[in-house]
């Protein structure tokens, strides 16, 4: 029997209608420890992880791809942001910083960096 079909409707019709159903807002959250040698009887050394419904992380996909595809169809693509991007990350956002801080110190120009 091919699941895909039945999988396709679920998905469709929770996206036509805008519903999420309950079963895809439910979690198991298991504790895991940050780090390995942490004390284990403090709760603040624990992190939560939440294992979803199979079909919710394939909704999610599906809507993330959507999304992006609207975004970049409609210009809305921010070239200099680096949360939420593929291939992106805090590491690209510090290294263009301090290649733009550089160069301006090669022409001899001043920088200011202010961090919030």
């Amino acid at each position: 029997m091919e699941l895909v079909p039945y999988i396709t409707k679920i998905i469709n019709e929770s996206l036509a209608t805008g519903v999420l159903p309950d079963i895809f807002k439910r979690a198991i959250v298991t504790p895991l420890l940050k780090k390995p040698g942490l004390d284990e009887t403090d709760l603040k050394n624990f992190r939560p992880v939440s294992n979803l419904n199979f079909l919710s992380k394939i909704l999610e996909k599906v809507v993330l791809g959507q999304v992006l595809k609207h975004v970049k169809s409609n210009g809305f693509d921010e070239v200099l942001q680096s949360a939420y991007k593929m291939h992106h990350s805090t590491e690209t956002a510090l290294l263009k910083v301090t290649s733009d801080i550089l160069d301006l110190v090669d022409d001899k120009n001043l920088s200011l960096c202010c961090l919030i």
